[in-house]
């Protein structure tokens, strides 16, 4: 079965693709303004792109055990991300698991925890207030142990209900690409009391595409982690990013933690061997943190990706921007 879409001009040449959950052929149609348009049917994907080019997609196939950012690109350039290594199964590019009352929701073995995806709006695409093109959608999940996972919506009963907004805005003239992730959190019906822990990774992660693992180099406010040998750091700042020289072209990911989230700073988790990684966390391995019925809670990340090296100074006045 083919399905024609007919696309509205976008004046800034942003386009969205939603892969509809019905077996499809591949359909490629282009216009006047070079938009195209691509459709399948498994996974469920959003694919996004500017001007003919790759930017980002976002799976979210209820088969699978989380939702999250499969790939995203510098404006122009190549993939950052590597989604689901053999090495690591559960790692899908940029991903946010912790552990919820005793339930693992990073890893994806017998027992763990499913972020179970009940409604996603349609993308929604806008120039903003500094005239740059962006699009988002929200999404609803409900975190249930595995034995809820293929109960409907309606018998499912979560520990957490999330509510996810996921913003993507481009600025081509910095060379940046940019998500901005909130996650808007609220105890749900299947206890009174949610404990949230996890080792020192379980958070925002990031696994990057197997060429640029060897040429990583990351740095914070201030200096850089000691990751010699096969040393992890998992320290609090303002935000870390990593550098990479791919190919002889440098490129930049950095990770942005707001102020407001709960105990302020986050705790960056790092390592470089046997792989590269970046995780932003609130040290869950340290303290849990506890919430109760009746309580809401919020955390807000911004990833940003950028086609050239960036500076400390550069990435401190990101920070100060957002």
């Amino acid at each position: 079965m083919t399905h024609r879409f007919r696309l509205r001009l976008l004046d800034f040449g942003l386009l969205l693709t939603f892969l509809l959950p019905v077996v499809m052929s591949p359909r490629t149609a282009a216009g006047a303004t070079g938009l195209s348009v691509e459709t399948v049917s498994r996974p469920i994907q959003y694919l996004f792109s500017h001007e003919g080019r790759a930017i980002m997609r976002y799976d979210f196939a209820p088969e699978k055990y989380k939702s999250y950012v499969a790939a995203l690109h510098p404006p122009g350039g190549d993939n950052v991300l590597r989604d689901a290594p053999f090495d690591h199964l559960h790692h899908h590019a940029l991903m946010y698991g912790i552990t919820v009352n005793g339930v693992n929701f990073w890893e994806e073995i017998a027992g763990s925890g499913v972020q179970k995806s009940v409604e996603i709006s349609p993308p929604r695409t806008t120039i903003n207030a500094s005239g740059l093109p962006e699009t988002s959608f929200t999404q609803t999940l409900y975190w249930v142990p595995a034995s809820d996972a293929f109960l409907p919506n309606t018998n499912a009963r979560p520990f957490l209900i999330e509510s996810r907004t996921v913003r993507l805005v481009l600025n081509p003239d910095a060379h940046e690409t940019a998500v901005y992730w909130t996650a808007r959190f609220r105890v749900g019906p299947r206890t009174n009391t949610v404990v949230l822990t996890g080792a020192n990774y379980h958070g925002l992660g990031l696994r990057f595409a197997q060429e640029m693992d060897a040429s990583a180099e990351h740095f914070f406010p201030g200096g850089k982690p000691d990751l010699s040998g096969n040393k992890q750091d998992a320290t609090p700042h303002p935000w870390e990013a990593v550098t990479f020289d791919r190919s002889g072209k440098r490129c930049t990911v950095a990770v942005f933690g707001h102020p407001a989230n709960a105990r302020g700073d986050t705790s960056f988790f790092s390592m470089r061997s046997p792989f590269a990684y970046l995780s932003a966390t609130q040290a869950l391995h340290r303290e849990p943190l506890v919430y109760r019925e009746g309580d809401e809670f919020e955390l807000q990340y911004l990833v940003t990706v950028y086609s050239e090296p960036k500076s400390e100074q550069q990435l401190s006045a990101r920070a100060q921007k957002w």
